[in-house]
C-alpha cells in the first residue's frame, strides 16, 4: 500500500501485513506533516452517528467535525490562515480534546487579531508555541525575575517565517513588541539540551534563543523549520536582518528608527526613556508600558534615596561621597537598563493607532 503526504508529496510503502485495520497517522519524515493512513474499504463501512454540537453543523471547509466536535471555538478560525490539522493533533488515542490542543488553543486566541492583520494572502500558521526570552543584561544588572514578566513571546511558525509577538506575562493578549525570521534568513535551528528551547542560528544578524518551551512544541517546529530552510543558500551581501516589525502596519525595519517610513507611526524613544529613568528611576519603564516593574523601581529609588540623604545630612565629607556615589549608581544603572529595554523593538507612542495597510512588504519582499 502506498501512501502520499498531501504536503510535500513523500511517498511511503507500507507491506499488506503492516498495514491497520482502523484509519492511523504518522508524521512525514521530510516535512513533519501528519499523513493519514486509510485501509482499503474503510470508507465504505457504515459510521456510527454521533452527538455532536450544534457548531459541527456549520463546519467551515478544512476543519474536521472531530476536531469542532472537540473544540467548537475553532470555527472562528479561517481555515485558509490556520491550518488547523497541523497545529491540533490527536494524542495517541485519536482524542483531539487534550492538554496540549487546549494550551494551543489559548496562545491562537492571543495573538488572533494580530495573525489576521500581519498574514500575506497565501501565508498560514502552521505550529505556535509560548515563550520565555531572557536578556542577560537585564538578569545581572536590572531586576532579575521582574523583567521576565515582559519577556513572554508567543512564537508562531508559518508557512513562511516565524513570528514573535510580545505578551503579557499570563499570554493572553499582545503587548508591546513584534518579531519576524523569515526561513531564508535562518541557518540552523536546535532545541537545547533538554528540548525546552528554541535557537535560531541567523545568517546575519545575532542568535536568537526562546526559552521555556514545551518539548513536544519545540519538536514539531524544528521538524517543520528544518524541512524549510537552506543552510547553504547565502543572503545578499547588501541585505539587512528584517527582524524587527512596525506594530502598526507589519512592514519590517530596520534599526534606530524614531517613526514608521511606510505608515508614519510614531515609535517611543529609547533616549527618552532613559533619560526619565536616569531622573527618576523608574519613570522611563513607566514610560515604555512597564508599569508594575516601573512602580518596583521607584519604591526601591526611594529607599536609595533615603539612605543617600541620612548619609548626606551626617556632615562626614567621606559620607557625603557615598552618598552621591549611591544615588549616581543606582540613577545610572536604571538609565542604562531602560535604555537597553527600549532598543528591544519598536512600540508605539500613546494614542498612535495600529493599522495593517494592504500594501505592506511581507516576509518574503523584507
Amino acid at each position: 500500500m502506498n501512501v502520499v503526504c498531501p504536503q510535500c508529496n513523500a511517498t511511503y510503502r507500507f507491506p499488506e501485513s503492516r498495514v491497520p485495520d482502523r484509519k492511523a497517522f504518522f508524521s512525514c519524515k521530510r516535512c513533519g506533516r501528519r499523513v493519514t493512513i486509510e485501509p482499503p474499504g474503510l470508507q465504505a463501512r457504515p459510521e456510527a452517528p454521533r452527538n455532536l454540537p450544534a457548531a459541527a453543523a456549520q463546519t467551515p471547509a478544512g476543519h474536521g467535525s472531530a476536531l469542532v466536535g472537540a473544540f467548537p471555538e475553532v470555527t472562528a478560525f479561517a481555515p485558509e490562515k490556520y491550518a488547523l490539522d497541523q497545529l491540533l493533533l490527536p494524542d495517541k488515542k485519536g482524542r483531539f480534546n487534550n492538554r496540549l490542543n487546549k494550551f494551543k488553543l489559548k496562545l491562537l486566541a492571543a495573538v488572533q487579531g494580530t495573525m489576521d492583520r500581519l498574514l500575506d494572502p497565501d501565508e498560514q500558521v502552521v505550529h505556535l508555541a509560548g515563550a520565555t526570552a531572557y536578556y542577560p543584561a537585564e538578569m545581572i544588572f536590572g531586576n532579575g525575575w521582574l523583567t521576565l514578566l515582559y519577556n513572554r513571546y508567543i512564537v508562531v511558525c508559518t508557512n513562511k517565517r516565524l513570528v514573535a509577538v510580545n505578551t503579557d506575562y499570563k499570554m493572553t493578549k499582545p503587548t508591546h513588541y513584534l518579531f519576524q525570521f523569515p526561513f531564508n534568513e535562518i541557518k540552523k535551528v536546535s532545541r537545547g539540551l533538554f528540548g525546552s528551547r528554541l535557537m535560531l542560528t541567523r545568517k546575519k544578524g545575532k542568535r536568537r534563543i526562546f526559552n521555556g518551551i514545551k518539548g513536544a512544541l519545540t519538536a514539531e517546529m524544528k521538524r517543520y523549520i528544518d524541512a524549510r530552510i537552506d543552510p547553504s543558500l547565502a543572503l545578499a551581501a547588501d541585505a539587512a536582518p528584517s527582524e524587527n516589525l512596525c506594530p502598526s502596519c507589519f512592514a519590517p525595519l530596520g534599526g534606530g528608527l524614531s517613526t514608521c517610513p511606510k505608515c508614519h507611526a510614531l515609535f517611543k524613544s529609547p533616549r527618552k526613556a532613559a533619560l526619565r529613568s536616569l531622573a527618576l528611576p523608574g519613570w522611563g519603564d513607566v514610560y515604555l508600558g512597564h508599569r508594575f516593574l516601573g512602580f518596583c523601581e521607584m519604591i526601591g529609588s526611594l529607599i536609595a534615596l533615603g539612605v543617600a540623604c541620612s548619609l548626606l545630612l551626617s556632615g562626614k565629607t567621606e559620607d557625603l561621597i557615598i552618598g552621591v556615589v549611591i544615588l549616581l549608581f543606582y540613577n545610572g544603572m536604571d538609565g542604562l537598563l531602560t535604555l537597553h529595554m527600549g532598543k528591544k523593538g519598536y512600540s508605539l507612542e500613546k494614542g498612535q493607532p495600529r493599522k495593517a495597510p494592504l500594501g505592506r512588504l511581507s516576509a518574503s519582499q523584507a
